[in-house]
């Protein structure tokens, strides 16, 4: 009698025993459905794939910074920037509020964004940041010459070679301080290139078939710099030019710029948010 009740008190703790197991691992996976997964925006870029750590842990754009020019400042377009629209898409997208910073300024140059990158307030929204978007480089040309021999397609554009070394040389450094700042794993950079780095659409056109054609060549230039810049540090780099000038380059992207030809309007502004949302989704 007594080695029946203990041998039934084993046995019902041997089930008791199972029946928890199997409730611990209920839960688990209860706990772990019931998280929203995030978009594959989310798990996109340089470092796609890499696990992260604490708040992180879902891949969730929280902290979004933007750096450059004019362009992502929104000058000549009294609109909502790509900036802001990604912020919203991304946060529309995921479940999860975006802090957009946009540190962009009017006018700003490779070197000038080097200096931007000693501010003790710029480093710490890199540091905080998990999507960096970067435009910039237009300013670092000088449009007053674009008409001149030496600065033709036809000779290579003989008259910007230092300026294009120059170029690469200050990317490169940008980058590198960028990614440096912005060190958590799983976090992004976005490089952007140029439909045209100066005028362009009917107003460009005004200005004569060299204007036109130097400027394009220039462009193209540039961005293949930017291009090679965000190669070499794993940067996800989106093409503007083709869908603002289709893939022959010979579309009129007037509708998409602002009255001056060189900045966008809320159109172009659309297209550029486009784009990068879908590098992020894609990478």
């Amino acid at each position: 009698m007594g080695v029946t009740l203990l041998a039934m008190i084993a046995i019902l703790g041997v089930l008791l025993d199972v029946t928890m197991a199997h409730v611990v691992q209920s839960d688990t996976v209860v706990e772990t459905v019931s998280k929203p997964r995030p978009p594959a925006a989310a798990h996109t870029g340089a470092h796609a794939g890499t696990k992260r750590s604490g708040a992180r842990d879902s891949g969730a754009v929280r902290k979004l910074v933007a750096l450059g020019d004019s362009v992502p400042a929104g000058s000549a377009c009294d609109c909502t920037t790509y900036v802001s629209l990604i912020g919203e898409a991304l946060a529309a997208r995921q479940g999860v509020e975006v802090d957009a910073k946009n540190l962009a300024a009017a006018g700003l140059t490779t070197q000038g964004l080097l200096d931007q990158l000693e501010d003790d307030s710029a480093r710490q929204a890199l540091v905080a940041a998990d999507l960096t978007i970067i435009t910039i480089g237009a300013n670092d040309f000088d449009s007053s010459t674009i008409q001149d021999d030496d600065c033709a397609a036809s000779s290579g554009l003989s008259c910007y070679k230092d300026e294009l070394a120059q170029l690469r040389a200050n990317m490169d450094a940008i980058l590198t301080k960028v990614r440096r700042l912005q060190g958590h794993q799983g976090s992004r950079i976005v490089v952007t290139g140029y439909w045209n780095v100066f005028m362009d659409g009917a107003p460009a056109r005004a200005e004569g078939d060299k204007y036109v054609t130097n400027s394009d060549k220039l462009t193209r230039a540039v961005n293949d710099t930017l291009a090679a810049s965000a190669d070499a540090v794993g940067a996800r780099f989106v093409d503007l030019y083709t869908p603002f000038k289709g893939d022959g380059g010979t579309r009129d992207d007037t509708s998409l710029l602002a009255d001056d030809g060189d900045h966008p309007d809320a159109s172009g502004h659309r297209v550029i948010a486009r784009e990068v949302l879908a590098a992020l989704a894609t990478a």
